[in-house]
């Protein structure tokens, strides 16, 4: 496996992410882009730390994120509304300062606060919590180590 690269992250978004050619083109710049945000983001520390094989966390690590940022920036081809409702369904462009940790019924209340497990998170990692693909990001650097030890962000 060894690092993450451009294609290997190209494989992922098709195999994984499930996201096609016909919404992503493979020559979109929002897929280079997303790419290297993530290895700029995503420390050299963290294959250091990594005891899996062939940085394997890493690479994942390294995948997750940009697929998060991809979700984030990407915009749609012509005819096509993928982003439009990923960025709609994950709430990818409303501020959140916190978590919910507190609802009364039907909706009616909630409390939004920052758990202790939480108090080191960024702005970027609390934006991270909000796709399945951060959140793995998010699971994998935690797992390893302090995010301030782990992160450019």
């Amino acid at each position: 496996m060894g690092e993450p690269t451009l294609a290997g992250f190209l494989t992922f978004l098709r195999n994984i992410a499930n996201i096609n050619t016909t919404v992503l083109p493979d020559t979109s710049p929002v897929i280079t882009f997303a790419f290297n945000y993530a290895m700029n983001i995503c420390s050299d520390l963290l294959p250091l730390l990594s005891l899996s094989p062939g940085n394997f966390l890493y690479i994942t690590a390294v995948y997750n994120l940009g697929t998060d940022i991809l979700y984030t920036y990407a915009q749609d081809q012509p005819g096509q509304v993928y982003f439009t409702q990923v960025q709609q369904k994950y709430q990818l462009h409303t501020f959140v300062s916190g978590v919910v940790t507190f609802a009364g019924d039907e909706g009616t209340q909630s409390s939004l606060t920052v758990p202790e497990a939480f108090k080191g998170l960024t702005i970027a990692n609390l934006q991270n919590l909000k796709t399945p693909y951060g959140r793995t990001y998010l699971q994998i650097v935690q797992d390893i180590g302090s995010l301030s030890l782990l992160s450019v962000a």
